[in-house]
């Protein structure tokens, strides 16, 4: 039923959302599994055939019975053994399957932001630049967007990511109203202002619940010290959260901080204009970053980036080739930073070396699980292997933490969608996702595959007014390691008409 979650042992199935928590974290199964699972719950204690799962999971389709052979395997891995250590899901020999627990039925809740965990949940919102220069927002954003890194090394917090506390950056901050929409306990806010060689910093930490100011301070540092400063505000706020103890013993790493404040100025304009797709005016500032100082990873990370981002528009092997130089750079300064191993999992898949680059993005989702940019990249991957099932149910975990995640994100979740052939759900996901000529040529496929002729040809003509040079073969050069889902594609740009 719709509006109704189903709670069996530690676990609660939200069928509306497509999500699986236990003892409210989210646990990672795919399109396919929930939907098996969905089906055997709603008929608890009853024997469902094989055919009646497949038909469930599989509609219209043929599929082998081996396919819902691992479907139930990998559903028994996630759910662990049952209170009575037998298994959730029985299996009736030669005739189907069973599920064996107990379940009832639960009005779902209003979706928040951010699941409850046990962890202490807070969001540092943008903080305000008083510089009296706009043009310095891009300092003030930056900061803020650091301090929100370190306090997620603490992992006895639970950090709301950028994208959605960001959203709260008008000045006359309504602390119910952030409450409500980010779902967090605490929140933290404060200013910027630049002075000359010089910075100040004023922070406070708020318990959103009540409204209380818990703890303030303001610091005046030399710009050199911004870097010691940040751990220090995000160790403040750490230890008046969880407690001094719990803040000393956090097990973290520790990002290796550039040795010129001209790099870092250059790194902080370059990130914001590559999170608004501005690539042509961030890969220059990433450039001139490292020029000052080599020894920045986190530099040569994201212009490795952006050059893959480059790599979309002029398909020349020797910008590739940069970047990868770039991400192995990075690496190579500092292998404990998931932003790091991230790039070289994206210019690894672009090169095709999908089993290398699965590698780096596992162990930068272990380096930082709640980072939605890199789940993000992770889902991305999933997608050009053919495991769009999967990569969707990783983008809806990442959401359940962060439901306003940077554009781009969109643009993957509807080619999650449209691998699944959920084309209508598609469009509306690759409409979110910005202008750019890849997402035009997208929407064509998927108004294709939909029949709807006209809208597709308006797609094309907008894909083409912003890459003339765009043919079939040279989109179709995406990185697919499954020929299936490169079809999929292939021939939704056919139906749309993209020249050839």
């Amino acid at each position: 039923m719709q509006g109704t979650r189903i709670a069996f042992g530690p676990f609660v199935l939200d069928p509306d959302t497509g999500t699986l928590l236990k003892e409210q974290v989210p646990i990672v199964v795919g399109h396919r599994g929930l939907t098996l699972l969905a089906a055997l719950i709603a008929r608890p204690g009853e024997i469902l055939t094989k055919a009646e799962l497949m038909d469930a999971a599989w509609p219209g389709t043929n599929v082998e019975e081996g396919n819902l052979t691992v479907q139930i395997a990998t559903l028994r891995k996630a759910l662990g053994p049952a209170d009575n250590g037998g298994e959730w899901i029985a299996t009736v020999p030669r005739v189907g399957y069973r599920f064996s627990g107990t379940v009832e039925t639960m009005s779902s809740a209003p979706r928040r932001a951010i699941p409850a965990s046990g962890k202490p949940s807070i969001a540092v919102l943008p903080f305000a630049n008083l510089s009296g220069d706009q043009d310095q927002q891009y300092l003030s954003d930056g900061i803020t967007e650091d301090i929100i890194t370190e306090l997620a090394r603490f992992r006895s917090l639970l950090v709301i990511a950028r994208n959605s506390s960001f959203q709260f950056r008008h000045p006359a901050l309504d602390i119910v109203d952030a409450h409500r929409k980010l779902g967090v306990r605490y929140l933290v806010e404060g200013s910027i202002r630049k002075l000359g060689d010089r910075i100040r910093i004023t922070t406070q930490l708020i318990d959103a619940a009540t409204g209380t100011h818990l703890w303030a301070q303001r610091y005046d540092r030399a710009l050199d010290d911004i870097f010691a400063l940040q751990d220090e505000v995000a160790a403040l706020i750490a230890s008046m959260v969880e407690g001094q103890a719990e803040a000393d013993s956090a097990s973290r790493t520790r990002r290796k901080p550039p040795t010129e404040w001209d790099a870092y100025d250059h790194y902080l304009q370059g990130r914001a204009h590559f999170y608004r797709y501005e690539m042509d005016k961030a890969e220059p500032l990433f450039v001139r970053c490292v020029d000052l100082d080599s020894t920045f990873a986190q530099g040569h990370a994201f212009l490795a980036q952006a050059l893959v981002s480059r790599f979309w528009y002029d398909n020349d092997p020797h910008t590739l080739q940069n970047a990868w130089d770039s991400a192995r750079t990075a690496l190579a300064l500092d292998r404990s930073d998931g932003v790091c191993h991230q790039s070289m999992g994206l210019v690894l898949t672009h090169m095709r070396q999908h089993s290398d680059a699965g590698m780096h993005f596992e162990q930068a989702r272990s380096l930082n699980p709640l980072d939605v940019n890199i789940a993000g990249d992770y889902a991305s991957w999933l997608n050009y292997g053919g495991r769009a099932d999967m990569a969707l149910s990783v983008l809806e975990t990442a959401l359940l933490r962060d439901p306003l995640p940077p554009v781009w994100f969109w643009e993957v979740k509807g080619s999650s969608l449209f691998l699944l052939g959920r084309y209508s759900e598609a469009v509306g996901s690759y409409q979110k996702a910005g202008d750019q000529f890849f997402i035009h040529a997208f929407l064509a496929a998927a108004y294709a595959h939909l029949g709807e002729t006209q809208k597709a040809c308006a797609e094309v003509e907008e894909a083409l007014a912003r890459k003339r040079d765009l043919t079939i073969r040279l989109i179709s050069g995406l990185p697919f390691a499954d020929q299936v889902a490169l079809e999929l594609f292939t021939s939704g740009f056919r139906k749309a008409g993209l020249p050839a």
